[in-house]
């Protein structure tokens, strides 16, 4: 139950259970039948109280049972005809339901607290996960540009220099990625941010392929209209998929995409040659964190070897 309605459950209970005390007078059946109604709704709203939003549908004995003694204590102390146990009965009654009210509290404080931690251990994944793709991301590209460099820097340092430029204008471009990554962690209006689109994808593989390293991309159906959180997890995808081939694979790297029609999904393939090593380099903090990312927008990953073992995929299906 919402909490809201739980809380205005156990307000009416409470007037219906007091409405079926006042009718004691008049007519003992109605007034028990009333009083039983009014407290069970009290009993339920209080126990659905306690449980907050992760507790089960079944109803909590450490409120259920308190709550009917002391409801039991307050009615029979309203008709006692001697004061001083009518105040004693009533005001037992009374401190025991304070005592449920102060474990209900307690209980929901607990649970907060949990869902607080829950959050913080949430956002600092997807802060975690949004830095490892911008910069390992920039340093594979890089790495392939000063590689390239320094290879050429006697044989044609005009190659050399243009390498170099090219991994300068990557590392700018990573500190407008980490930027746009901050803005995106501090939205708080709850609107879906990208920091990049899926039409984007050419200019990031010719990025690689500038870099030297052999990558083709194909791609079929339409891909500029997705969702900007789609778009964010394609491009993502394709570019941890990248800088894992240029860090731990080898030969030519083949990039697929494909939306058939209105298809609510995008399949991206990302496949590589392995080099030696391959399964335990590409079982990283990368991997995993590429399978949460598109586990959290309700797709699928997956990742190994294929064929006679010789080549890595990366496949991941994502709802756009």
């Amino acid at each position: 139950m919402h909490p809201q309605a739980a809380r205005w459950l156990a307000v009416a209970g409470f007037i219906v259970w007091l409405a079926g005390i006042a009718l004691w007078g008049v007519s003992w059946i109605a007034s028990l039948a009333v009083s039983i109604i009014g407290g069970g709704m009290l009993t339920y709203g209080l126990a659905s109280m306690k449980q907050g939003p992760e507790g089960t549908h079944q109803p909590s004995w450490s409120v259920v049972l308190p709550v009917a003694i002391a409801l039991v204590l307050i009615s029979q102390g309203i008709g006692w005809p001697e004061p001083v146990v009518r105040v004693a009965l009533v005001g037992l009654g009374t401190l025991v339901m304070l005592l449920v009210l102060m474990h209900i509290l307690d209980e929901r404080m607990r649970v907060e607290r949990r869902l607080a931690e829950r959050t913080l251990v949430d956002e600092r994944r997807q802060l975690a996960r949004e830095v490892h793709d911008v910069v390992g991301h920039t340093l594979a590209a890089s790495m392939l540009h000063t590689t390239a460099a320094r290879l050429s820097v006697r044989s044609d340092p005009g190659a050399a220099i243009a390498s170099l430029e090219r991994a300068e204008q990557q590392g700018r471009r990573s500190i407008d990625d980490i930027q746009s990554v901050v803005r995106l962690l501090r939205d708080d209006s709850g609107a879906e941010g990208s920091v990049h689109a899926a039409v984007e994808l050419p200019a990031l593989v010719e990025g690689f392929r500038s870099a030297g390293a052999d990558v083709s991309l194909a791609s079929s159906g339409e891909l500029g209209n997705l969702p900007a959180l789609a778009a964010l997890t394609v491009h993502r995808v394709v570019q941890e998929g990248l800088t894992n081939a240029a860090r731990h694979g080898a030969g030519p790297t083949q990039v697929t995409l494909a939306r058939a029609g209105e298809s609510r999904w995008v399949e991206v393939d990302v496949a590589n040659d392995r080099a030696a090593g391959g399964p335990a380099a590409q079982a990283g903090s990368g991997l995993v964190g590429m399978r949460e990312r598109v586990h959290a927008v309700g797709g699928t990953l997956e990742a190994g070897p294929i064929g006679d073992g010789r080549r890595w995929l990366v496949r991941a299906r994502i709802p756009a």
